[in-house]
């Protein structure tokens, strides 16, 4: 029984991080999408490393000369954007440049979404390359932002 107990809970410890952006609309992301894919880079960072940040979860995923996935990881990101309570944008004619999104608290932790794209940088011919980065904890949005500078 007890060992029947024990599997139950690293089946949830494990599944926990692919349930952190549940609701999102970047989910479909995130957990290996890109496993074999070599323009993408993925990372997950759970537990201890985290700590000091006040972070339970960090998420990014970077994709290198990929347009048409650029255009919809940008779609994604924007259609997350309509329910945060905080962002920062920032945009080259019609085309998101950049964005940092604060949603709603859930189970007391704060979730934040952070998005770049590098080949519509103003004033340069950038190699083209969308970073997104999904984060969550206790850590509060002015806090972040010093961690970042």
């Amino acid at each position: 029984m007890i060992r029947r107990w024990i599997i139950i809970w690293m089946t949830l410890l494990v599944a926990l991080p692919l349930w952190a952006q549940k609701g999102m609309h970047v989910e479909s992301l995130f957990g290996g999408r890109f496993k074999q894919d070599k323009r993408a880079v993925e990372v997950l960072i759970k537990g201890k490393e985290l700590k000091k940040y006040h972070l339970t979860l960090f998420r990014s995923l970077t994709v290198t000369d990929a347009p048409a996935l650029s255009e919809e990881i940008e779609a994604l990101v924007s259609q997350d954007a309509a329910s945060a309570v905080d962002k920062e944008v920032g945009t080259v004619g019609k085309r998101l440049y950049y964005g940092f999104y604060c949603f709603p608290a859930r189970d007391e932790s704060y979730r934040y979404l952070f998005y770049r794209n590098a080949a519509v940088a103003p004033g340069g011919s950038k190699k083209p390359e969308v970073t997104v980065v999904y984060m969550e904890g206790q850590v509060t949005l002015e806090e972040l932002k010093q961690l970042f500078k």
